[in-house]
């Protein structure tokens, strides 16, 4: 009992070596017991990887092979020790044949993935939603696009970068462990488990300055406004370290550089399940026709090549059904601090409601301050965007109001699944179904 006594009198005599002391104990503790979970959850996946690597392969058959491209600067720089930590044992124990290209510049990806002529199993994608869009830009650029985004290339897509939205709707583990959704993500790879994903294809239009530009795709959506300016200068408050996402609002709320006043011009369509005018003879393969702007006269739904259809398409007699609004241009002026375009990939297991479409979303005409805050408060702590009005379309031609008086210093901008473009007139079309990508089995 007195030695009791004396460790307690010992401790409150010296409280603050004490108290830091048992900080150290605490997160050491809780450190190890992490790199202990770690370890045994790496372990279970390894042995279902080394199944598949055992399996008895046929005579003469080829081991399977995939194209890993992987972005190292992804995620501040850990995205290549994350791939060869997490990632790419899964691989190579599951006997696959792995070709691991480090990308060295923006637009790399696309233009490796535009130019791939080797025979592959599949592309892989290491890193976040802006390398996602590079490769799925550089597939369907492809000469044979269709074809290789249909049948020869299924993508992977690892969630190695800092946003990973996509990725997180496809393996977002329900205990919010990193470690399990990028195991998960492999092994979707692994097991050869694919879902068909829409594609958003936004291209510029021509203006007086320059002609179209090549079109730019993408899985998430489109975003533009003050909440995007904001989100996208989170890292300018790195100081802040982890409470850098809610200090950007505070400080941008005050800043007169952002797109507070978002003004354009719509025309859009609203999407069809399928009937005589769009599936019927000349209709394409994603169920809709085509907005074209052309000399800036609005034409109406124009035929497009035939392609591949699915089974249900093969059961559905498209010429016998009947639907007067297919086809029918709508025209909305547009006036918010908040404009997106949304696809059914990023909703929590891809969940697609009904016929697909984008979810368009405008924000109210003005915001508060405090309003401001508060709002992009709750988008960082993981709630549903507040919205004044949403429509579903199938695809919208947007011509921005841009002031005569912009300037360098208050370049306008989109996000294109986070990646940031200058902001122009631009096509935007939902391609259902257009490429297949790995995933769990639940999701499948």
């Amino acid at each position: 009992m007195a030695k009791v006594v004396n460790i307690l009198k010992t401790i409150r005599n010296n409280w603050k070596k004490s108290v830091f002391g048992s900080v150290l104990v605490f997160y050491g503790v809780n450190y190890g017991r992490n790199k202990y979970e770690i370890s045994e959850l790496m372990r279970e996946y390894c042995q279902e990887a080394v199944k598949y690597g055992e399996q008895p392969a046929p005579l003469g058959s080829k081991l399977r092979q995939i194209i890993v491209i992987l972005n190292p600067a992804a995620n501040k720089r850990k995205a290549k020790a994350n791939f060869e930590k997490f990632c790419g044992p899964l691989l190579y124990l599951a006997g696959i044949s792995v070709t691991v290209v480090q990308t060295e510049s923006e637009g790399q990806a696309r233009g490796l993935v535009e130019n791939l002529d080797q025979a592959v199993d599949a592309i892989v994608v290491a890193g976040g939603d802006g390398t996602v869009s590079e490769v799925v830009t550089g597939l369907l650029r492809r000469p044979d696009g269709n074809q290789a985004a249909q049948r020869r290339f299924p993508v992977g897509i690892l969630p190695l970068g800092q946003t990973n939205t996509v990725a997180g709707s496809l393996f977002a583990a329900a205990d919010s462990n990193l470690v399990r959704t990028m195991a998960d993500a492999t092994m979707a790879v692994v097991r050869e488990v694919t879902r068909p994903l829409d594609v958003v294809r936004v291209q510029a239009l021509e203006t007086e300055d320059g002609p179209p530009g090549k079109p730019v795709y993408c899985l998430g959506g489109v975003r533009w406004g003050a909440y995007r300016d904001a989100h996208a200068r989170r890292d300018k408050y790195w100081y802040w370290d982890g409470l850098r996402a809610h200090v950007a609002y505070v400080f941008c709320g005050l800043k007169s550089g952002l797109s507070w006043h978002c003004e354009a011009g719509a025309t859009y369509a609203r999407p069809c399940a399928g009937c005589s005018k769009c599936r019927g003879v000349g209709g394409d393969e994603a169920g809709g026709r085509v907005l074209e702007g052309r000399s800036r006269l609005w034409h109406a739904f124009l035929p497009w090549r035939s392609g591949t259809v699915n089974t249900r398409d093969e059961l559905v007699d498209y010429s016998k059904v009947q639907n007067s609004e297919c086809g029918m241009l709508h025209k909305k002026d547009i006036s918010t601090v908040e404009f997106s375009l949304t696809t059914e990939n990023v909703r929590p297991n891809c969940h697609r409601d009904g016929i697909p479409h984008m979810e368009m979303c405008l924000g109210p005409p003005t915001v508060s301050y405090t309003g401001f805050v508060s709002e992009g408060w709750r988008r960082v702590n993981g709630q549903e965007p507040q919205v004044a009005e949403k429509l579903q379309i199938r695809e919208i031609v947007l011509r921005p109001v841009i002031p005569q008086d912009s300037s360098k210093d208050k370049e306008r901008w989109i996000s294109i699944d986070n990646e940031d473009y200058e902001l122009k007139p631009i096509h935007v079309t939902l391609l259902p179904k257009k490429i297949h990508v790995f995933c769990t089995s639940n999701v499948a």
